[in-house]
């Protein structure tokens, strides 16, 4: 059996996640959404989708909504999967469950129309680690808690349609 170097183009002065496909577009460079979101006071906190809201999710939800109604998220761009958050919440997430497992691809999407949109990029890394710690009907409630705090400040600071 032959092997096969699939390292072997790469070159080794690069570092990982440089211009080689990482996360960044331009080089090494943060965009002004992860800049945001790794300084942000108070940072998110997993513990609001598991247990539920508290005071500093709400000052979380006001920075986040702040920043993406600044920075050029509509509410046309993230409708659809609003109107689905909602849909779900409806019925029962055991019922809903592939029905928000489908969300993810859905922001994907959108940001993928418009890759530029700094408040996209927001709301993107928001919904994908609220994403992660949802589970049953209680996390999903939370979820949506904190997903119409933060569209809500949108709104609230100016976010258009």
């Amino acid at each position: 059996m032959r092997n096969i170097n699939f390292n072997a183009n790469r070159r080794n002065d690069r570092p990982h996640g440089g211009n080689n496909g990482g996360n960044f577009s331009q080089g090494d460079r943060q965009s002004k959404s992860d800049m945001f979101w790794s300084n942000l006071d108070p940072a998110y906190n997993s513990e609001w989708i598991i247990n539920g809201a508290t005071p500093e999710m709400v000052v979380f939800a006001e920075k986040v909504g702040k920043f993406m109604a600044d920075n050029g998220l509509t509410n046309s761009k993230i409708r659809n999967v609003y109107g689905e958050i909602k849909r779900i919440q409806m019925g029962e997430f055991e019922k809903e469950k592939s029905s928000f497992y489908l969300l993810k691809p859905k922001v994907a999407y959108a940001l993928g129309r418009d890759e530029k949109n700094e408040g996209l990029k927001l709301f993107k890394k928001n919904f994908d680690k609220c994403f992660e710690f949802v589970t049953d009907q209680k996390s999903y409630l939370n979820f949506c808690n904190l997903m119409e705090a933060i569209l809500a400040y949108h709104k609230a600071y100016g976010g258009k349609d």
